[in-house]
C-alpha cells in the first residue's frame, strides 16, 4: 500500500484524502480510478467519492483524458506557500534585487489564487515613481501581466471556470474583456513564453511576466517587471527578457521547485 510516512491503513476522512493527494503527487502522469484504488488499497466508491471533494476545490483535477486525474491549481498554490515558510524569502529577495539593479523597475513574484494573482514577494524600484503594492497585494487576472501568463498557464477547464466566474471589469481602454479575445491571447502567450501588460491596468504603466517552472514544465508561479511607460516602453521591457528568463530560472532552484519528469502539454 501507498501512504503517507506509513505502513497504516489510513482511517479518518482527512487521512485518507492525505493518503490520495500523496498518491498524485509522487506521480509523473495523471492517474485513472482504477490506478488509485490499485495503490491506495481503498475501496472503488470510497475513492470515487474522495475524489469528487478533492476535485471541487480544486486540489485535483481532471487530465484532458476524462478518466483520468492529476494535482490541481490548489495543491500548486498551497506547496507554494508552503515553501516560503522555508526561510528561503531572503535568498529569493536577492535575486529579485539584482533584477532591480539591472532594469531599475520594480520587480515581484506572484502566484494565481483562485480568480486572483497575490505577491509573495517584490523589490522595489529606484524611481519614486511607479505602483506600491506590498508582499500580499492582490491584482486583478484578466489585465495584468502576471494574471494573463498564469491563467494561459493553466488547463484549459481551469482556466475557463476562472474567466466565466470574474467580473472581467475595465480599467482602461485597453483592457480586454471578452472570454474569446483573452483565449486568443492565452494561446499567443504559450507561444512566446511571457505576457505584457500593455496599459490595459493602469493607464501609463506597462509590465512583462515569465513563468518561473518546475522540471516537469508547470508555471508554479511568476516573475514580473513593471514600471511607468515613460521609463519602459515594450520594447525596453523585452529587452530585459533574458535577465527576467535568468532570476527566474534562480528562483526556481532556490525554491527547488523539482518534479519527477515532464508532463504533455494539456492546457490548451
Amino acid at each position: 500500500m501507498n501512504s503517507l510516512n506509513s505502513d497504516r491503513k489510513p482511517n479518518s476522512a482527512l487521512a485518507k484524502a492525505v493518503q490520495v493527494i500523496g498518491i498524485f503527487a509522487a506521480s509523473d502522469q495523471p492517474l485513472s480510478l482504477a490506478k488509485v484504488v490499485e495503490k491506495s488499497d481503498l475501496p472503488r466508491q470510497t475513492l470515487h467519492r474522495i475524489l469528487g471533494q478533492l476535485v471541487s476545490i480544486g486540489l485535483i483535477i481532471r487530465a484532458p483524458r476524462r478518466d483520468r486525474y492529476t494535482i490541481g491549481p490548489a495543491m500548486t498554490r498551497l506547496a507554494t506557500l508552503s515553501l516560503m515558510s522555508l526561510s528561503l524569502r531572503p535568498s529569493v529577495r536577492t535575486i529579485l534585487d539584482r533584477l532591480v539593479e539591472h532594469t531599475g523597475e520594480t520587480c515581484q513574484v506572484g502566484l494565481l489564487d483562485q480568480h486572483e494573482v497575490v505577491y509573495i514577494e517584490r523589490s522595489e524600484g529606484t524611481s519614486p515613481l511607479g505602483l506600491k503594492l506590498p508582499v500580499g497585494s492582490r491584482i486583478p487576472v484578466h489585465c495584468t501581466a502576471l494574471g494573463k501568463l498564469l491563467l494561459a498557464e493553466q488547463h484549459k477547464n481551469v482556466r475557463r471556470r476562472i474567466i466565466h466566474s470574474t467580473t472581467l471589469k475595465r480599467y482602461t481602454a485597453k483592457t480586454v474583456t471578452d472570454p474569446d479575445q483573452l483565449e486568443n491571447l492565452f494561446t499567443e502567450i504559450r507561444s512566446l513564453g511571457y505576457s505584457v501588460n500593455d496599459e490595459e491596468w493602469v493607464e501609463g504603466m506597462t509590465a512583462i511576466a515569465v513563468p518561473v517552472r518546475d522540471d516537469e514544465k508547470r508555471a508554479i508561479m511568476g516573475l514580473a517587471v513593471h514600471a511607468p511607460l515613460v521609463r519602459m516602453p515594450l520594447s525596453k521591457a523585452l529587452s530585459y527578457l533574458p535577465a527576467i528568463y535568468e532570476s527566474a530560472e534562480e528562483i526556481a532552484k532556490v525554491w527547488s521547485l523539482r518534479g519527477h519528469g515532464p508532463h504533455g502539454d494539456d492546457r490548451k
